[in-house]
């Protein structure tokens, strides 16, 4: 059975000295893995005429960023007549990638005691 409690180690740690509080005759551990990274991707800009939005309308550049971040979802898309995209939050995200990157990799192993 499996212990409720399971704790990180690092790549390096003796998991079954005593400074790390399991038995020293442990037989049986589990072992898991997390790795973690961030995506970052940039897609192809598009313009928009806010004259075709009426709700930018009177709005500083840093409220309509403000806005379209809260509602993209819900804008029509600049294609309105394909019928391909219900938002342009849509629209946008099926722009080719201009250009993509992936860093802050790192990878935890835990371990618990197997009873």
């Amino acid at each position: 059975m499996l212990t409720t409690h399971m704790r990180k180690v690092n790549v390096g740690d003796n998991y079954l000295n005593l400074k790390n509080k399991l038995k020293t005759c442990i037989m049986k551990i589990r072992i898991n893995v997390e790795e973690t990274y961030t995506t970052t991707i940039t897609r192809e800009s598009m313009e928009i005429d806010t004259d075709n939005y009426p709700e930018l309308a009177g709005m500083t550049e840093d409220e309509v960023s403000d806005y379209i971040d809260n509602h993209v979802w819900d804008m029509k898309p600049v294609d309105n007549k394909s019928g391909l995209f219900s938002s342009l939050g849509e629209e946008l995200m099926d722009k080719d990638v201009e250009y993509d990157n992936i860093s802050g990799e790192s990878t935890e192993f835990y371990v618990s005691e197997v009873e």
